[in-house]
Parts: structure tokens; sequence; C-alpha cells
């Protein structure tokens, strides 16, 4: 068996986040009521703030919407430890898993840096064919061109420690062991620290546009795309790192 360290990775992240829409009701809707849907959809996703949502949907609760908002953080956290974790000695391009804990700390970073989304409602407009088209005005965070930057000098110290560790005089299974309960739980641990250290540090980008598609359904309500959500998210945070 090959006996190698994961590289750290290098920065490849793009959007996990699905969103499902509920009915508010589909007669009559204005412009105004499509920004509102947006408006309230993001207020829940990103920042954890449900009485809107709450107040605009007849049919959902503060549990629903801060279900939604759970799920979606979740998401991102996973995906971003599965981005940058240690890969698999198996050769499958599986990363190991994290933790639960690791998980669950991961998530609360997530919270914080989506607390400081930076966001506004441009304009909303009726479509010809009947759709809303509603612009939003976008400050892309920069948090994860921070990290970026600071992963070689994170991880000087958590390299030294474990270059020194002789990983030849231990059996397969010895090694594997060895790979997944500490070494890559204390890389993912470094990982993490590495993140929270650059929340204090996040400033935004130029200041970007998108433009959501909403549709109005007589039975069904207001929806709109996933793709539309995901090109969103995608300006949340930077990505192009």
């Amino acid at each position: 068996m090959k006996r190698t360290f994961a590289r750290i990775p290098v920065l490849l992240l793009s959007a996990a986040m699905i969103l499902s829409l509920c009915s508010c009701g589909g007669k009559g809707i204005t412009t105004e009521d499509a920004s509102k849907c947006v408006q309230v959809e993001m207020d829940a996703t990103y920042k954890g703030q449900f009485q809107g949502m709450v107040d605009f949907y007849e049919n959902v609760t503060t549990e629903i919407a801060r279900e939604q908002y759970n799920d979606n953080v979740e998401g991102e956290a996973y995906y971003f430890l599965y981005s940058f974790g240690p890969e698999a000695i198996d050769g499958s391009g599986d990363m190991v898993e994290p933790t639960d804990m690791q998980l669950h700390r991961a998530k609360e970073l997530y919270e914080d840096i989506y607390a400081k989304a930076d966001y506004t409602i441009a304009s909303s407009t009726k479509q010809d064919d009947g759709t809303f088209a509603v612009k939003l005005a976008i400050k892309p965070m920069n948090v994860l061109h921070l990290l970026s930057d600071n992963l070689e000098a994170g991880f000087e110290e958590f390299q030294t420690k474990f270059e020194a560790v002789d990983v030849e005089s231990m059996s397969d299974e010895e090694f594997e062991t060895w790979y997944v309960e500490t070494f890559a739980r204390e890389y993912y641990d470094t990982l993490l620290d590495l993140l929270e250290e650059q929340i204090p540090n996040i400033d935004y980008m130029d200041e970007k546009s998108i433009v959501i598609q909403v549709e109005n359904n007589e039975e069904e309500g207001l929806s709109f795309g996933d793709d539309d959500w995901m090109n969103l998210d995608d300006l949340i945070i930077d990505y192009n790192v």
C-alpha cells in the first residue's frame, strides 16, 4: 500500500443549494409580490430570518422555514468539507468522512458567514409570458479567497507534525486506522480553525446582478427554478478562487 498524505486541495466548489417554494395563492400576483417572494426566501435561507416567510405564505410555519435554512446551511457545510477533505486511501476518489462534531462546527461557521450576506432587490418586472423577472444586486463575499490565500501557512504546523510520523513502520491496517482516526480528524480540525479565522476579515467584492425568474401558477402559486437559485448561491460567496 502506498503511504502518501493527502495534498491540500485546490478550492473547487459549486453550489449545493436546492430550494422548494411553497404556495402563496396563485391569483392576483403583482410585481411587489414577486419581489417579496424572493426577499423572504433569501432572508430565510441565508440569514435565518423566518418571520417574513411565515407571514408571506399561507402554509409555511416557522418550523418549515427553519428546516429549509438548516438543510441549506448543512448542505453547504458538508460540501465545503467534502471539497477540502483528505482523500480516502482506497483509491475510490472519495473523501474521508468528517465526524458529526466537525460537520456541526462547519454548519455553525457557515451560519456566521451567511449572516454577512449582502443582497438587495433592485427591480421586479412582469414579462410578456406572465412570469416575473426579479433582479438582485449582490456583493459576493471573499471568505474562500481569504481561506485559499492562507492555506499553506495555515497548514504548515499540521504538515510538519505528520511528516514526522513513521508510517512505514505501521501495518496496512494500522496505517488505515491512523489515517482515518488521527490524520483526517486533525486535518478537518485545522481546516475549520483556518476558516473560522477568516470570518472577521470577510469583505465584499464588486457588486453583481442576477435575475430570478418567478412563475405564477394559478393552482400552485409562485415558483422558480432551482438553477436560478444555484446561480444565486454562487454569488453570495464567491467560489471563483
